[in-house]
C-alpha cells in the first residue's frame, strides 16, 4: 500500500477531493501526505508576472497541510517556486527527492488547441515520474 504519498494542490476547486483522496489513502497504510503547492510566475513578452505571491502560496499550502493533519494524518508541506513551464519538472523533482511511492494530482481540462502547445500538467507528470500518478477529477467525492 502507499506510505509516502505526495498530492500537488494549485488552488483549483479540484484540491479538495485530491487532498481527501490522499488522506484516505495513508489513512488505510499508515501513511504520510506531502503536499505540494508551487507559486507560479510566467513570462510575458519578457516580464516575468507572478501569478501567486509567496504569502498568499504559502496560506494555500498551511491550508491544505491542515486539512490532512485534522483527519489524524501525518503531512508535511513543501513549498516551490517556477514558471508554469517548470512545474511538471518540479512536481517530478520532488516525488523523487521525498522518495515518493504515489502522486496525488488533479487534471484540469484544456481546449485542444491549448493542449497541443502547453501539455496539461498531468499529463507531463503521468510520463515521467516513475511512480504510480492517481488523477482526481474536480468535484470527486473521494
Amino acid at each position: 500500500m502507499f506510505k509516502n504519498i505526495v498530492v500537488a494542490v494549485d488552488s483549483s476547486a479540484g484540491d479538495t477531493a485530491a487532498l481527501r483522496t490522499a488522506t484516505r489513502l495513508a489513512q488505510l497504510s499508515g501513511g504520510v501526505v506531502h503536499v505540494l503547492h508551487i507559486a507560479v510566475t510566467d513570462i510575458e513578452h519578457q516580464t516575468v508576472v507572478r501569478l501567486e505571491d509567496t504569502g498568499a502560496a504559502q496560506q494555500v499550502l498551511d491550508i491544505a497541510v491542515r486539512s490532512v493533519a485534522d483527519a489524524g494524518v501525518r503531512s508535511e508541506g513543501h513549498l516551490a517556486a517556477g514558471t508554469v513551464g517548470e512545474v511538471p519538472g518540479i512536481i517530478t523533482g520532488t516525488v523523487r527527492d521525498l522518495g515518493a511511492d504515489l502522486l496525488v494530482i488533479t487534471p484540469h481540462k484544456r481546449n485542444m488547441f491549448t493542449a497541443w502547445f502547453t501539455p496539461r500538467v498531468s499529463d507531463a507528470v503521468t510520463h515521467v515520474s516513475g511512480i504510480p500518478v492517481l488523477l482526481v477529477p474536480d468535484g470527486a467525492d473521494a
